[in-house]
């Protein structure tokens, strides 16, 4: 196999599309991370908690158990700082992380000492990352990504976490085949079911209620929890990789790829679609106005002071 893509994925996209014709591979890879539907495809992250030495450390941490929402929203909080802040706040959010994840270190119920800072560990967080917002774009948009186009975006994805990346030779695979090759030895080899990955799908096929939700929406939450979770777990488990998606607690079955077919043709729709000033997230449409305002102000100016 030659990239993770379910089956499912790869059957609703279209031909590879050429950059001259549907613009450069980065920029609409920009436009999807700055978007709300990403979200939709977060538990395709759920490929972290099988790593055994990453699900030790998300056990003692206690935060997905505990506190699955306010974690869930402060990864999308630092994601969104990464994909779409100025250079300075990429940076900075960069060094932040590093350092705090400094703290995250002891030994698994397995016995095995563990560090968030591992090579493996680590790189294995940003590669599952790529990965999930390389299929959702997939899936998304309906365009299937060429060598070339996997290859832009990987690159991409590198400059973007030039400050997460650890020094030497512990930095990311810079060959997109030679990276699809190594997370298909890490699905075969290290992968497995945990305690943390049971626990994260539970939560997420039947989310309990955010605690920023007023007590009076209890009993509507009670009733369409089900249907939420049921359809996080389509669309994520819908971009895993297969042999992934085969290691979860749950079954997926033909009736899932239908599913998963019909959610992403509504998804593609809306997508296309509706105004981008509903589908953006906050920071990346404050960066749209402040670089659609920059061009405004630009264009008013002479090329020349020259006299006339």
């Amino acid at each position: 196999m030659t990239c993770p893509v379910t089956s499912a994925v790869t059957s609703q996209s279209q031909p590879a599309a050429d950059a001259s014709e549907s613009g450069d591979v980065v920029e609409r890879f920009n436009r999807f991370a700055g978007s709300v539907f990403v979200a939709l495809f977060a538990a395709a992250l759920y490929d972290q908690a099988m790593l055994p030495a990453v699900s030790a450390a998300l056990e003692d941490t206690g935060r997905i158990r505990n506190t699955p929402w306010l974690r869930a929203l402060r990864t999308a909080a630092s994601d969104q700082i990464v994909f779409s802040g100025e250079e300075a706040d990429r940076r900075a959010e960069a060094e932040r992380l590093v350092r705090l994840h400094r703290d995250v270190k002891g030994v698994g119920s397995n016995g095995v000492r563990y560090s968030a800072l591992n090579p493996e560990s680590w790189n294995f967080i940003l590669i599952s990352t790529f990965f999930m917002h390389r299929n959702a774009f997939i899936a998304t948009t309906g365009e299937q990504l060429d060598a070339a186009a996997n290859q832009a975006a990987w690159d991409h994805f590198r400059q973007l976490s030039a400050d997460l990346q650890l020094p030497g030779r512990s930095r990311l695979i810079e060959d997109y085949d030679q990276l699809t090759a190594y997370y298909d030895h890490l699905v075969t080899e290290k992968l497995e079911s945990t305690s943390t990955l049971e626990c994260a799908v539970a939560y997420t096929m039947r989310p309990a209620r955010p605690d920023f939700l007023p007590v009076l929406t209890a009993p509507l939450w009670a009733i369409t929890s089900p249907l939420i979770g049921h359809v996080l777990t389509v669309l994520g488990f819908g971009i895993m990789h297969p042999g992934v998606r085969a290691q979860l607690p749950t079954v997926w079955t033909r009736r899932h790829d239908v599913e998963f077919q019909l959610l992403t043709a509504l998804i593609r729709s809306a997508y296309r679609w509706l105004p981008r000033r509903l589908t953006d997230t906050p920071l990346a449409r404050n960066r749209r106005d402040y670089e659609r305002l920059i061009a405004r102000y630009k264009g008013i100016g002479l090329t020349s002071f020259a006299a006339d």
